[in-house]
């Protein structure tokens, strides 16, 4: 059940990881410091008067919303809140920054205006105004798909340029020789397993997993990209590569539980994302995955890239969202 804090919980937190938490960005503008925080930390800044009502609350569960495609319940995002009066000095450069500001002798209409880089970089801002806490919550849950996703697009933007800096090129090398494609490869996924149009790269952890599989396969028309279509597929590269521990064992989708479906169009072209959870036909194991499948026009080709998580004792959302940074690095050559 998730309860509704209005309190300043998580500022101390917040302090205390100002302090020792920095992202660097080596081509950061010397006038600007690099962000503060932890990933998929956001501060939320404005009456706190606002925030203890009905409007504060609207935001807060916005927020607070679970992941969607993990085991267990995870909040996107760690909320913290501060007083405007109180917002200065070291809380200026945090990540992510959510302004509002509920004033009937300045605004008219509710409005989300959003900004970069303004006290440190890379920073992403959301900015909410409107005359009245009516308002304030009709423009929250009428904008908030958009200011979520430009918060997680910010958070993926950052773990990709992290990955940039420290990636494998041997790993991505093994994916274009394979596969023909473009992929950033943390330095962390080091272990390989190749097959026909088949790539696995592992960080091997026995406390905890990730792994990234990349496949591809010929397209035959636009039923290939039903749900239905795409994991039945996913199930058997999966059987053919994949074993479990134990004496034929192998991993497959866990189909006792919806899989989220997303039609997503990108740089790449036409592609779909799909969320949803793994286990281990005759084993125990389980955990969450998130898979991106694009048509590669050029080649006639579909190929999908997918990142899970194994982690039994250890909360995943964060894990999640640095393989989904992978996934969306994809490149499909011209």
């Amino acid at each position: 059940m998730k309860i509704f804090k209005f309190l300043y919980i998580g500022v101390f937190t917040l302090l205390i990881s100002t302090l020792v938490i920095s992202c660097k960005d080596k081509n950061s503008s010397p006038l600007l410091p690099s962000i503060t925080g932890s990933a998929f930390d956001v501060l939320v800044v404005g009456d706190p008067v606002i925030w203890k009502d009905s409007a504060g609350k609207a935001l807060f569960d916005v927020l607070n919303e679970d992941m969607p495609g993990l085991p267990q319940s995870e909040p996107t995002f760690n909320i913290s809140f501060i007083p405007e009066r109180d917002f200065s000095g070291i809380l200026k450069p945090v990540r992510n920054l959510i302004m509002f500001d509920v004033n009937d002798k300045i605004y008219t209409q509710g409005k989300v205006s959003y900004a970069r880089n303004r006290w440190s970089k890379p920073q992403a801002i959301v900015k909410i105004i409107a005359p009245d806490q009516k308002e304030f919550i009709r423009i929250v849950k009428e904008k908030q798909t958009e200011f979520v996703s430009f918060l997680e697009e910010a958070e993926r933007s950052r773990a990709h340029a992290f990955f940039a800096r420290y990636s494998n090129p041997e790993g991505a090398k093994i994916i274009y020789d394979h596969l023909g494609t473009q992929v950033t490869i943390p330095s962390s996924l080091n272990k390989y397993k190749t097959g026909n149009d088949f790539v696995w790269l592992s960080n091997g952890s026995i406390d905890l997993r990730q792994d990234v599989i990349i496949y591809r396969y010929p397209y035959h028309g636009p039923d290939d990209f039903k749900v239905e279509n795409l994991l039945q597929k996913r199930d058997s590269i999966l059987k053919e590569y994949i074993e479990g521990p134990a004496p034929g064992s192998y991993m497959t989708t866990e189909h006792r539980f919806d899989v989220t479906y997303k039609e997503v169009h990108t740089d790449e072209g036409y592609c779909v994302l799909l969320r949803g959870l793994w286990r281990v036909e005759g084993d125990l194991m389980g955990g969450p995955f998130v898979s991106r499948t694009c048509w590669d026009k050029e080649h006639n080709q579909i190929i999908t890239i997918e990142g899970f998580v194994y982690g039994p004792s250890h909360k995943k959302r964060n894990y999640m969202r640095q393989l989904e940074s992978v996934i969306y690095s994809l490149k499909i050559p011209e």
